[in-house]
């Protein structure tokens, strides 16, 4: 009994980590999950929590061989859990394996958006503004196509989320990433997010928490990534409500 109360408390420590880690480190991403509910908006929570250890990488080493060893271990991880070996005691870990990430059914996407984390590590820029879109399409679309498959949406509507996600990263985060392409950025993010809001539109319900924060790509780029935490939310409640992308 002893036994089973402890492991209950692992999982909802790992969960707790995960959310409040996705908090405090992507709001817009955090926000969005309230719309989902139970095991789903768990597995989301492990995802993006996911994805901000693999951001952190690169500004947590000193040189790009010790970058490379800590996505290894990533790639060891999740191998790992496939294969029904003991779990790594990380609490991003503990969730992944808890909420079924680890599942072939990703292997693709994550393996992609780690292999993309290793860019970063070398410092080597981007020469033009399709460079950095697909490599945004790799490590942050990458992970919005997976939300919407956790979600129950099709292969089509994953597709686009990839897409559109690479345009919010642009129009949040381009700036930064690539201050030579600054004056590029909220442009491309803006035909981004046009080509592909009617597809976003139509998701349903039930898979839309996946895709509410990129309902905030326009915004993001007219304003040059600063925030704007009343409107966003309410951008994303419109969203929701009303397909309002």
């Amino acid at each position: 009994m002893r036994q089973k109360t402890v492991m209950s408390e692992q999982r909802t420590d790992s969960a707790t980590y995960c959310s409040t880690t996705v908090q405090s480190q992507d709001e817009d991403r955090w926000l969005a999950c309230g719309y989902a509910s139970g095991a789903k908006q768990r597995a989301l929570f492990a995802l993006y929590a996911f994805q901000i250890e693999l951001r952190r990488i690169p500004g947590a080493v000193s040189e790009p061989a010790l970058g490379e060893i800590r996505l290894q271990w990533w790639r060891e991880a999740f191998d790992e859990i496939r294969s029904g070996k003991p779990v790594r005691a990380h609490p991003v870990v503990e969730e992944i394996a808890e909420t079924g990430l680890a599942s072939e059914t990703y292997a693709a996407l994550i393996d992609g958006a780690i292999d993309a984390a290793a860019y970063p590590l070398y410092g080597e820029g981007f020469a033009d503004i399709e460079a950095l879109e697909q490599w945004l399409m790799s490590a942050d679309g990458a992970i919005d196509a997976m939300g919407v498959k956790i979600l129950g949406g099709d292969q089509e509507l994953a597709d686009i989320a990839k897409k559109a996600g690479s345009g919010f990263a642009l129009a949040r985060e381009g700036r930064g990433l690539a201050p030579n392409l600054a004056e590029q950025v909220a442009d491309r993010a803006k035909v981004i997010a046009e080509n592909t809001r009617q597809v976003l539109a139509k998701a349903s319900a039930d898979v839309t928490p996946a895709l509410l924060h990129l309902a905030l790509t326009k915004l993001y780029a007219a304003r040059a990534g600063k925030a704007f935490p009343i409107r966003k939310r309410l951008k994303m409640f419109s969203a929701m409500a009303f397909g309002r992308f």
